[in-house]
């Protein structure tokens, strides 16, 4: 008989994160992350999280401006990372080129900014179902996660300098370091209430 679990599916869809850093530094040089969604309580869409210090370009692109709302607000908002601040949100377009199974991209559009970020498949997926990594309470996760220490990030055709990085985030829920760059697909947040 399979597992089953009480609660509410708060969201559903691909979670896509690529975060470098220039070697010895301790913050971002390149931020993206993507929640292509389709389904929670605000519609489907996609909300990309951006931030290049170096361009001075930092944005909420989205294609529906209720779901980037949303997602500030339940999945950013209290979390302490580089995106749970005040940021502009600006509307843009999204397409996905490559194989997903081995170089999956996304390219994000917006007025006067175009980044592509690109992820190259190393390694089988790891298959997450449990705690969240945040901490969040009554939060459980399933995912299929794909982590690659090769990427790139593009901004305007310009490479953004950096490297991924190590995280730990992840030892509380499927144990030990992972790379700060990784998809997550198939990915469903079920919220425990009570």
């Amino acid at each position: 008989m399979a597992d089953t679990i009480n609660g509410n599916v708060q969201w559903s869809g691909e979670h896509w994160i690529n975060y470098l850093r220039r070697p010895g530094e301790q913050a971002d040089s390149g931020s993206f992350s993507m929640y292509h969604t389709r389904y929670s309580e605000a519609g489907a869409g996609t909300v990309g999280f951006v931030n290049i210090p170096a361009v001075g370009f930092a944005a909420i692109c989205t294609d529906n401006r209720e779901l980037a709302v949303w997602i500030f607000d339940v999945m950013i908002r209290g979390r302490g990372n580089q995106f749970d601040r005040q940021l502009p949100v600006v509307d843009a377009t999204f397409s996905c080129d490559g194989d997903i199974r081995t170089n999956p991209s996304w390219t994000v559009k917006t007025e006067g900014h175009t980044i592509v970020s690109t992820w190259n498949v190393t390694e089988p997926a790891t298959i997450h179902w449990g705690p969240a990594p945040s901490g969040a309470e009554n939060l459980q996760i399933f995912s299929l996660l794909f982590f690659t220490y090769n990427v790139s990030l593009t901004h305007n055709g310009a490479v953004v300098e950096g490297e991924p990085y190590t995280r730990d985030i992840w030892r509380p829920s499927i144990g030990g370091d992972r790379s700060s760059c990784v998809f997550a697909l198939a990915e469903t947040t079920i919220r425990q209430d009570g």
